[in-house]
């Protein structure tokens, strides 16, 4: 089961905990992260801790040494590569279209809201994303996209072409689903694969915050999708912004849970507590109860081993298997601003 999004306003809302912060935006380009030198309008970025620079209708945004993450829709991040640079053709929530001009991009769509569009523009072509999963482009040595899970309808002059997973096409000529190999990976789809654990984990962090101050129930600044209320959240702790769907829960291309104030006490493993969930349902279940529950919901269990772990296992009740890593590697390992590039 995965979510529908909705689209939110900008600022910052207290969400009846120290942990708990909403962040609403009414459009994207949120600069949320920037490792190294990047330039908005060719003036410099400097990141400080809760404050987000915003890329305007019209505004270009570039890489020198350095990697960026950009947040698009609730749900969809857009990470940047060295030398790398797009102009913000429309930052409207349910028109986002967004021109790479050169460089590598990967956008990670973890959720697309049913009224929303996303489109990635180079030169002449024209990308749809139109599921959940995981796209790149890369402009050089020869111009390509690349969509390593969902789908995606490329539009050029030569015509229309529906990619699906482990396929790509040139941008220049024709165009023409190709295999490629999903395995072959560089610097930024690893980056970009730990920022999914870090964002999962804050997630897990917020979700479990909302849950024990309550301060999910009854909030009215969201607007409702299929299955409730989503959007982005603001965790101190880390110093970012993260996904938090208000009922459910989804998973990352990459293997990554997102919870629900609703489903983190029933999905998580027991931490010294019971914490109340809805339906008659608790959290806090024992390791056996999780995995036979993972299982069932294709889920692999792979936190369901630590009880009383902590936030290092928030991570790992991931689709596919993947585990999560834990705060302290979010952190030092450049999770938030001011990490060192690597």
């Amino acid at each position: 089961m995965r979510l529908r999004l909705a689209g939110l306003t900008f600022g910052v809302l207290a969400a009846g905990s120290a942990y708990a912060q909403y962040v609403i935006s009414a459009h994207s380009g949120v600069i949320q992260v920037v490792e190294g030198k990047a330039y908005l309008n060719d003036k410099a970025v400097e990141t400080k801790f809760g404050q987000f620079p915003d890329i305007k209708q019209g505004q270009e945004f570039r890489t020198a040494e350095g990697r960026a993450e950009v947040l698009l829709t609730p749900g969809v991040f857009l990470r940047m590569g060295d030398n790398s640079s797009i102009k913000m053709v429309s930052n409207a929530l349910t028109d986002t279209r967004v021109e790479v001009q050169s460089g590598s991009v990967i956008v990670e769509c973890d959720e697309i809201p049913k009224d929303n569009s996303i489109e990635l523009l180079y030169k002449d072509s024209t990308m749809m994303l139109v599921k959940h999963g995981l796209y790149r482009i890369n402009t050089e040595p020869a111009a390509r996209f690349q969509v390593y899970d969902g789908e995606a309808i490329v539009k050029g002059e030569s015509g229309q072409l529906t990619l699906r997973g482990g396929k790509e096409t040139s941008l220049g000529g024709a165009l023409m689903a190709e295999n490629f190999d999903k395995k072959e990976t560089d610097d930024l789809y690893s980056w970009s694969s730990r920022r999914a654990s870090y964002l999962s984990t804050a997630n897990a962090s917020s979700a479990m915050s909302m849950l024990n101050s309550g301060s999910y129930s009854g909030y009215s600044g969201y607007s409702s999708g299929l299955f409730g209320f989503n959007g982005w959240q603001f965790n101190p702790m880390f110093g970012m912004f993260t996904y938090v769907p208000m009922m459910g829960f989804g998973y990352s291309p990459f293997g990554y849970g997102w919870y629900s104030p609703y489903t983190i006490g029933y999905y998580m493993p027991y931490y010294g507590g019971y914490y109340p969930g809805t339906y008659g349902y608790a959290g806090g279940r024992p390791a056996s109860q999780i995995a036979s529950l993972g299982s069932s919901r294709g889920f692999a269990n792979t936190s369901a081993a630590h009880p009383g772990g902590g936030f290092g296992g928030f991570g790992g009740m991931a689709r596919g298997g993947s585990s999560g890593g834990g705060m302290a590697s979010g952190i030092s390992s450049g999770g938030g601003h001011g990490g060192g590039h690597r």
